[in-house]
């Protein structure tokens, strides 16, 4: 239904951010790194989820789309809801979240305040390969500086390493080096590539 805000930070307090667009003041629950970026007085644009439940309306806000696509990859987990993700996104920041989900880190994961070790196993379990999929699907980065065969597993893993925001040069050297110590397929290549890293 909204996709974006654009409007001038009201208030900030609690876990809530309140712009004002045009005159009207829409509440966000936010996370930590939202509110972070938002300074009161001045203009911001927050990336926008309505959850509509039986118990009430509530809009969430994001500073990057990238964040609220990690927010609905979290929603969609059985047992988590819009409180327990932003939870989440407040005590791991997106790119190191994918990254612990995609290599199965649930040491790190269960970490954040809230998180049990059941629920970071979930997580791994229901979001690898939408992780991977979300990088398999971006525009392919060009790749043509590697001593190996250019397959789409190392396109692919490549470029998961770039979303995740690795250089081209280093993800290039990190997937190189994983394929000439035998890994083969895109999640063996990046998996071998945290391991090298």
């Amino acid at each position: 239904m909204f996709n974006y805000f654009i409007g001038e930070v009201a208030e900030i307090f609690g876990s809530n951010v309140v712009l004002d667009v045009n005159g009207i003041g829409y509440e966000f629950a936010t996370s930590n790194y939202t509110r972070g970026e938002c300074v009161v007085g001045q203009r911001a644009k927050l990336f926008a989820y309505l959850q509509v439940k039986e118990d009430g309306v509530t809009l969430f806000g994001f500073a990057t789309n990238e964040e609220k696509n990690m927010f609905l990859r979290l929603i969609s987990v059985s047992g988590i809801g819009g409180k327990v993700a932003l939870a989440i996104l407040s005590g791991m920041d997106s790119d190191s979240l994918a990254r612990a989900i995609f290599s199965g880190d649930t040491k790190s994961l269960t970490k954040i305040k809230g998180l049990g070790k059941k629920t970071a196993e979930r997580l791994v379990l229901e979001l690898r390969e939408k992780v991977v999929i979300d990088a398999g699907s971006a525009d392919l980065p060009i790749v043509n500086n590697l001593d190996i065969p250019m397959t789409k597993e190392v396109q692919n893993a490549v470029a998961l390493l770039v979303s995740l925001g690795k250089s081209q040069n280093d993800a290039e050297k990190l997937i190189e080096a994983a394929s000439k110590l035998g890994a083969t397929t895109t999640e063996e290549l990046v998996n071998m590539a945290f391991r090298i890293n």
